[in-house]
C-alpha cells in the first residue's frame, strides 16, 4: 500500500510541476515552426510593402494575445455566473476561460505572444536586408538593421503597455467579447448533437411501431388459433355426446 502511495504521489506531482510545461513545449515548438514557414513563404522574394505588412500583422497578434491574457487574469468571475444564470451568449465559455485563466495567458500571451514577437522581428530583419544597397558602408547597414528592430521593439512595447491598461479597465467585457466568439464552435458541436439526438429518437421510434405492429400481429393470430382450438374442443364434445346417444338407442 505504502509503494501505490509513493507512486501516485509521484504521479501528482508530475502532472502539477511538469505535465503542462511540457505540453507548452511541444505546443510551442510545433506553432513557432508552422509561423516560421509561413512567414519565410510570405517573405522569400517579398518586397518591403509585403514585409511591412506581415510586420504589423504579427505585431497585431503579439498585442492582442497580451491584452487578451492579462484581462483573463483580471476578470471576475461571479458577473459571469450572473450572465450564465440569464442565458446569455458567452457567459458559460468566459467561466470556463477564468476557470483556467494560468492555462490560458500561458497558451495565449506566452506561446502566441512571444512566437509572433520573434517573427516580428525576423520580419523587420528581412525589412533590413532590403533597405541596405550595395552604396552603404558597414556602419550605414548597422545602423539601418538597428532602426528597424528599434522601431519594430518600440512599437511592441508601447502597444502591450497601452492594452494592459485597457484590458485591466474592461477584462469583463473583453473575456465576454471572447466567450462570444468560443460559442459559435459550441453551438455548432450542440446542433450536431441535437440532430443526433434527433435522428436517433425517429429510429426509436419506428422501431417501438414496429415492435408494436408485430406484437398485434402475433397476439392476433394467437387468438386466431385460440378459437380454433374451442371450435375443435366443441365439436369433439358434440361428436363424443351423438355417439353416446346412438350407443343408448342401439342397446335399448
Amino acid at each position: 500500500m505504502s509503494a501505490l502511495k509513493k507512486d501516485k504521489k509521484n504521479q501528482s506531482k508530475f502532472k502539477k510541476y511538469f505535465r503542462w510545461p511540457l505540453i507548452v513545449l511541444a505546443l510551442s515548438f510545433c506553432l513557432s515552426m508552422a509561423f516560421g514557414v509561413l512567414s519565410e513563404v510570405a517573405l522569400n522574394g517579398a518586397n518591403i510593402a509585403i514585409a511591412i505588412v506581415v510586420i504589423i500583422v504579427f505585431l497585431f497578434i503579439a498585442i492582442l494575445t497580451d491584452m487578451i491574457g492579462v484581462a483573463v487574469t483580471a476578470c471576475d468571475v461571479k458577473n459571469y455566473r450572473a450572465m450564465a444564470a440569464k442565458k446569455v451568449r458567452g457567459a458559460k465559455e468566459a467561466i470556463i476561460l477564468q476557470k483556467n485563466a494560468d492555462r490560458v495567458s500561458s497558451i495565449v500571451a506566452d506561446i502566441l505572444g512571444d512566437i509572433c514577437s520573434i517573427l516580428s522581428g525576423a520580419a523587420g530583419a528581412a525589412v533590413a536586408t532590403a533597405l541596405i544597397t550595395q552604396s552603404m558602408t558597414d556602419f550605414a547597414g548597422i545602423v539601418v538593421s538597428s532602426l528597424v528592430s528599434a522601431v519594430i521593439a518600440a512599437l511592441l512595447i508601447s502597444g502591450k503597455a497601452f492594452m494592459k491598461r485597457y484590458s485591466l479597465e474592461h477584462a469583463d467585457k473583453i473575456i465576454l467579447l471572447l466567450g462570444k466568439f468560443l460559442s459559435i464552435f459550441h453551438f455548432s458541436k450542440k446542433s450536431k448533437k441535437m440532430k443526433n439526438n434527433s435522428t436517433k429518437k425517429k429510429e426509436k421510434s419506428k422501431n417501438d411501431e414496429k415492435l408494436n405492429t408485430d406484437f398485434e400481429n402475433l397476439t392476433s393470430d394467437d387468438v386466431v388459433e385460440e378459437e380454433t382450438e374451442k371450435s375443435c374442443k366443441i365439436e369433439k364434445a358434440e361428436i363424443e355426446e351423438n355417439e353416446k346417444i346412438k350407443n343408448e338407442t342401439s342397446r335399448d
